[in-house]
């Protein structure tokens, strides 16, 4: 992990918050009853996913945040999708994360600060635009194009940021 400067280190995990917020925000409004499962939640993370697609080869990277609902402290965190797919050349893409038991979040923090993986194998609701296998969790995703029903194509990994906590 390089060491970052302070104030660049603020800089990202300011941008991360505002983009977290503003996830939420086109949430709610997209899907207004999605308001309380997140205020009810253990907790929630988002992540930025935003796409770069090559013909049938889908490969993102993204950062996010962990906050949880009793404590509010954010954990900075890192994601990679590897995956094939149809290549629907989605702009951005805004998953939203919501945990609603403790251990399903701490099962997605293994590692703690080590930056340990957990990968999360998530289906399709395409009726509701609800993807989760683990009824502790729902996650739901947001592109430039409206609420995405149909975004996940492969395995995605998600870790904690060792240079952002």
């Amino acid at each position: 992990a390089k060491k970052l400067p302070p104030h660049e280190k603020q800089k990202q995990q300011d941008a991360i918050l505002k983009f977290a917020d503003e996830s939420l925000q086109k949430l709610y409004a997209t899907k207004p009853e999605t308001r309380k499962k997140v205020e009810e939640a253990v907790g929630y993370a988002v992540f930025d996913l935003s796409a770069v697609n090559i013909i049938l080869f889908v490969g993102q990277r993204g950062k996010g945040v962990l906050i949880g609902n009793k404590t509010r402290k954010p954990t900075y965190m890192l994601t990679t999708r590897a995956g094939t797919g149809p290549g629907l050349g989605y702009r951005e893409i805004r998953q939203i994360i919501v945990f609603k038991s403790q251990a399903a979040m701490d099962q997605f923090m293994v590692g703690g600060s080590l930056g340990g993986d957990v990968s999360a194998a998530v289906a399709v609701g395409k009726e509701s635009g609800q993807i989760s296998v683990n009824p502790y969790i729902d996650v739901f995703q947001i592109t430039d194009k409206g609420l995405a029903v149909e975004a996940q194509w492969g395995g995605t990994v998600y870790r904690v940021d060792p240079d952002l906590n």
